[in-house]
């Protein structure tokens, strides 16, 4: 192997291990977005949240190249390349043990997790191959949160088939055992609520509720199938809304006998514009519980 060829593939190896380090930073966030691809792209636009360090870094190292490629050899900046790609993973958080709420990697997680990830290897050994310029390092660089949206297109059908098969098989369950399904929502205090009353719960009767934030579809089925069982005689699920229609859509795979809304407020407030779409989001719980002969308890108290 040339040296040159082995400073490329230093290169190589550097960028693949900052990629799979830094997409674990991102995935945390297009997770908390419902792996919604053009959504989390527009929180990357609005938010400006590409990278600078290492992009300067490769800047720095790119002027190098460009002031002293006549006196030193041409495979040490794609080594430096390698060198500052590896530095910046080193100091890289891990959001499954460094966030307040943890990246769940979950099945789908990981499918995501390692299709961007083969999507970024790809697009490293193109980049080491094109030129010696190391410039060309930066677009790479840039490109790892794009590639979560872009693995999620290429999933998109077996995903689908993946979520209809686990939405049936969770709500076939459901069925069966028929629970005390209590949904509980709200812009703020819907995650307090549910473990104080799956506490109180709890001392009447079996009682299963969503572990830590868990309240979108699939999180809420996946808890269905993996743990709820004949015993369970109370079921309190959290319900998160990511956009109109999202409390419908759990309402419809688990039909809330009793329901909670919290408060109405503006978190999240970048979703839906205005609090009267909140407000809107929020009580498509009031209009699903009365269909299954449920009761509604609203606590909530409006932003001003």
């Amino acid at each position: 192997m040339s040296v040159a060829v082995t400073g490329a593939l230093f290169a190589l190896i550097g960028f693949v291990v900052f990629a799979a380090r830094r997409l674990l930073t991102y995935l945390h966030i297009f997770q908390q977005e419902e792996y919604d691809g053009p959504r989390f792209l527009r929180w990357l636009v609005h938010s400006g949240a590409f990278d600078r360090r290492l992009s300067l870094a490769i800047i720095v190292v790119s002027a190098s190249q460009l002031i002293a490629a006549k006196y030193v050899p041409d495979w040490l900046f794609p080594a430096l390349i390698g060198t500052v790609c590896l530095g910046a993973a080193a100091i890289e958080r891990d959001p499954r043990k460094d966030a307040k709420k943890a990246l769940a990697m979950t099945a789908r997680a990981k499918r995501i997790y390692g299709g961007g990830v083969a999507l970024l290897v790809a697009i490293g050994v193109a980049a080491a191959l094109t030129t010696d310029i190391v410039l060309v390092w930066l677009l790479p660089v840039q490109l790892v949160p794009v590639a979560l949206a872009g693995a999620t297109l290429l999933l998109a059908p077996s995903e689908a088939r993946v979520q209809r098969r686990y939405w049936r098989e969770a709500h076939a369950i459901l069925q069966r055992i028929d629970p005390m399904v209590i949904a509980v929502t709200g812009s703020y205090g819907k995650t307090s609520v549910k473990h104080i009353l799956g506490h109180v719960l709890e001392t009447a009767a079996p009682t299963l509720i969503t572990p830590g934030s868990v309240n979108t579809a699939m999180g809420i089925a996946r808890i269905i199938r993996e743990q709820l069982r004949p015993h369970h005689r109370y079921l309190v699920v959290e319900m998160g809304a990511y956009g109109i229609g999202s409390i419908a859509r759990l309402c419809a795979l688990s039909p809330p006998k009793l329901g909670i809304i919290t408060a109405i407020g503006k978190a999240h407030y970048e979703r839906f514009k205005s609090l009267d779409a909140v407000a809107r989001a929020k009580f498509e719980l009031a209009e699903a519980t009365p269909t299954s002969s449920g009761a509604l308890i609203a606590t909530y108290r409006p932003a001003r």
